[in-house]
């Protein structure tokens, strides 16, 4: 067929034209980890959505479940994610378009997720960044999980049980290190600086034990290896006002012991599937000739002696020698002078809402009896809960 010089001139132009559009138009990028991408499934509405491509390289879509298309430009992926609908939908057909290519790292095991990345980030920005969303506040990276974060979201539970001190980082699918967050923050160190693409693996801590009673946020504790008693109760939020500190009960291996929080138990590393229960302070009614007669809480004595001294101590003219503990309908007298020969049966152990009654005596001035038990009861009174 003859073509004359006007079409070969407009064939040539237009060759020309395409040629240069190859040349300038950019190549679809491969899909990977972070980009946002917007699938398309043609008449099914309901099947379109934007999904974020993980970590895996992979997406969650409706029906299909996961689907790898990580390293496909956008025409293969769609080809793979109209495969994958193929047992569900008739005749399907998608297409899949990149809206952003993101620059994300991923968050693996505690809460999970994604996070923006920034250049220069580090790792103990990211993490303060994962300990931080929704309305909690970040204080500082250490290893009691409740002062980690005001725990005031959904996933609070989750971060409190984080191993600070065993974060792994993997970067392309392998891991580049297992670092000890805790020591970043108690050396001013940040940690490696992140690539886009890194996943962050958090472990939970190994240890779980159960504080029970007059502690602020009662329930399951976490910590490490490392972590002591005491740290339990630290994460529990601490003792109540209305907390006793000298008979907190410890349930262990089948046996329960009764310890003051000072005790070397407490600062020792804890056991997995340990129970501890801080008992409320005892509180009696001392009546009659104290010095401030009135509800008293006996947080680490809860002895006669201890809650008259608590309320400030007997009178001059106070007969100690007929200290009465009224308990239900039953009153008992007690000679609190004979503890100065030792007699420690005159100092019985109270209950909650005992009454203390100190009677009057004209004829005997014990101040001075009191001022050398005083001394004892000062002792056991003034310590104070750790």
């Amino acid at each position: 067929m003859f073509i004359g010089r006007a079409h070969r001139t407009a064939l040539a132009s237009l060759f020309a034209l395409t040629f240069t559009l190859a040349a300038v138009a950019p190549a679809f990028a491969a899909i990977s980890s972070g980009d946002t991408l917007f699938v398309r499934v043609w008449n099914h509405p309901e099947l379109s959505m934007q999904v974020t491509v993980d970590s895996s390289g992979s997406v969650r879509v409706p029906l299909s479940g996961v689907v790898a298309v990580g390293g496909l430009d956008e025409a293969a992926a769609a080809k793979k994610l109209t495969d994958a609908l193929r047992p569900y939908v008739v005749y399907p057909a998608v297409d899949v378009q990149t809206i952003e290519q993101g620059k994300m790292l991923f968050v693996s095991g505690g809460p999970g997720g994604t996070l923006k990345y920034s250049p220069g980030e580090t790792l103990a920005a990211a993490i303060a960044d994962v300990m931080q969303t929704g309305n909690e506040t970040t204080q500082s990276l250490n290893e009691a999980g409740q002062s980690l974060t005001k725990v005031n979201g959904a996933n609070a539970a989750i971060r409190t049980r984080i191993d600070l001190r065993n974060v792994k980082l993997q970067r392309d699918g392998r891991q580049v290190g297992l670092f000890d967050t805790v020591a970043f923050s108690e050396n001013g160190d940040t940690g490696p600086v992140l690539q886009p693409g890194d996943t962050i693996v958090f472990s939970y801590k190994p240890i779980e034990v159960r504080v029970n009673g007059d502690v602020a946020q009662p329930g399951a504790t976490y910590l490490s290896k490392t972590q002591s008693l005491s740290e339990a109760i630290s994460q529990a939020g601490g003792l109540l006002p209305t907390a006793a500190s000298n008979h907190v009960l410890l349930q262990r291996d089948g046996t329960t012991r009764s310890l003051a929080l000072g005790d070397p138990a407490f600062s020792a590393p804890a056991q997995s599937g340990d129970i501890v229960t801080v008992p409320g302070a005892t509180r009696v009614n001392v009546v009659g000739t104290v010095v401030n007669p009135g509800l008293v809480s006996l947080k680490t004595d809860p002895s006669l002696l201890s809650a008259m001294y608590t309320a400030g101590g007997p009178t001059k003219w106070a007969d100690l020698k007929n200290v009465q503990i009224v308990r239900g309908s039953t009153k008992t007298s007690y000679n609190v002078t004979a503890l100065t020969h030792g007699d420690i049966s005159q100092n019985p152990a109270l209950q909650d809402g005992d009454t203390v009654v100190v009677p009057q005596n004209h004829s005997i001035d014990w101040s001075g009896i009191f001022g050398i038990l005083g001394g004892v009861a000062a002792g056991l009174a003034s310590r104070v809960p750790l």
